[in-house]
């Protein structure tokens, strides 16, 4: 069972994220922090914040707590595990 299931594809912000925008945007939202997320996809802290800052462009969210907040409201997490 998809977490989205409950938002149609248009209605989801997240489908205008690239795979790996997606990727980081999870780990972000369990509270991982950007050199912990660096050293385990093997990129630059500067690549990862740039991979942040167009997200948060492409959703029209100024920083992490609105990307987790947006991310709960979409279906995205799964809100029991946090």
């Amino acid at each position: 069972m998809a977490l989205n299931q409950f938002k149609s594809p248009e209605e989801n912000p997240f489908n205008a994220l690239s795979e790996r925008e997606l990727q980081i945007m999870f780990m972000i939202t369990r509270g991982e922090k950007v050199p912990d997320i660096s050293e385990q996809l093997m990129l630059s802290t500067k690549t990862i914040n740039s991979y942040r800052y167009r997200m948060f462009e492409k959703l029209n969210v100024s920083n992490d707590v609105e990307l987790t907040h947006l991310a709960i409201r979409h279906g995205m997490l799964n809100t029991e595990k946090l």
